[in-house]
């Protein structure tokens, strides 16, 4: 690697990187702490003859997300609590197999060149991928070239040798909490869910479609809103809905806990009581959801087993062994207390 390529992958000119290198002022303490951040990260020996990082030997695997604001438009942080916790457990599942991670958040498909160029230097000797769109031909390209892949919530199946998939069981949990409101005598339910072309949005919305057509002699009406798996959206939206007239639905499931918590707030706003009015559940049960008040009933993901089946999957790829290629971890339906019976229909707010 040269010192322009690291510039370019660090973002900053290569003027910027040689001053660090070579101890001049001029560079911003806060800047030279990336460049040197990276420098020590990618092992890079500034000189021509001396070899840039090489990924098998220093056993280092990427971490590619494009679970960031700049997919919206705005800021460079993570707003996916999935990526959050998948970044941290990777990270330290990987430190349990004696590898280092390279972690990346990209702006989406545009950026897959750059991780092309991570793999085809070696600077990693494979790569965990998630958070981009499924089908996506740039995701497909970069396979094609044969480096060790794992997609994440990415694609159904595994589509080359060189490709493992883990995927959680969504669209069967989504049918399971449809199910679960049923028993509980909700026969008005709102879904709130999600239009991205992303795996587990699709295998949500799926879920929720079988579950209309397997229980449609219990469901009345099942309304269905797509707040984008963004709880502003959600909480505007569910004070809309209940703001109207009409008859409301009482119970909901959110395809995240992050929706769940904005239609929650969106309810107590208009004096709806949880769950005595309306029965809530969410899905994927990230920490805060069990401090809530009331505490979030939930599906809960495993992300702890996904991301150690993400890295030893990645791993055996890298090492040219046998691997499943295709995972799917189940979900846990955890019940706390946001679903209760339903008693007598909540448009007289």
């Amino acid at each position: 690697m040269t010192t322009e390529e690291l510039a370019k992958l660090i973002g900053v000119s290569r003027v910027t990187v040689s001053k660090v290198i070579n101890g001049a002022d001029g560079v911003s303490e806060k800047t030279a702490k990336k460049v040197r951040d990276y420098i020590e990260k990618l092992n890079f020996v500034p000189n021509s003859g001396a070899r840039s990082l090489v990924g098998k030997k220093e056993r280092i695997i990427g971490l590619f997300s494009a679970y960031s604001e700049s997919n919206s438009g705005a800021g460079e942080n993570i707003t996916s609590h999935f990526a959050t916790e998948m970044i941290n457990l990777v990270v330290s599942e990987a430190q349990k197999k004696n590898y280092k991670t390279l972690v990346q958040l990209t702006k989406g498909d545009d950026e897959i060149r750059e991780i092309d160029h991570m793999l085809a230097s070696q600077m990693v000797s494979g790569a965990i991928l998630l958070g981009y769109d499924t089908g996506s031909k740039n995701i497909l390209a970069l396979a094609e070239k044969d480096y060790p892949l794992v997609l994440v919530n990415q694609e159904r199946d595994s589509f080359r040798q060189n490709v493992a998939v883990v995927n959680m069981d969504d669209q069967a949990s989504a049918i399971f909490a449809i199910a679960k409101l049923i028993q509980y005598g909700h026969r008005d339910i709102l879904y709130i869910g999600c239009g991205r072309h992303r795996l587990p949005a699709i295998h949500r919305n799926e879920g929720v479609a079988s579950a209309k057509v397997k229980f449609q002699e219990h469901i009345d009406s099942i309304i269905e809103i797509d707040c984008n798996f963004d709880e502003n959206v959600a909480y505007k939206e569910t004070k809309k809905l209940y703001s109207a007239g009409g008859k409301k639905p009482t119970g909901i499931f959110a395809a995240n806990d992050l929706m769940a918590i904005g239609a929650m707030n969106a309810l107590k706003d208009l004096g709806y009581r949880i769950p005595e009015d309306v029965s809530i559940i969410g899905f994927d049960d990230i920490s805060i959801s069990r401090y809530l008040s009331p505490k979030l009933t939930t599906m809960h993901c495993d992300f702890r087993k996904i991301a150690s089946e993400s890295v030893e999957s990645v791993i055996s790829l890298i090492d040219g062994e046998e691997v499943e290629r295709h995972k799917e971890i189940p979900v846990r339906f955890v019940e706390r207390e946001t679903l209760g019976y339903e008693k007598t229909n909540s448009d007289q707010h």
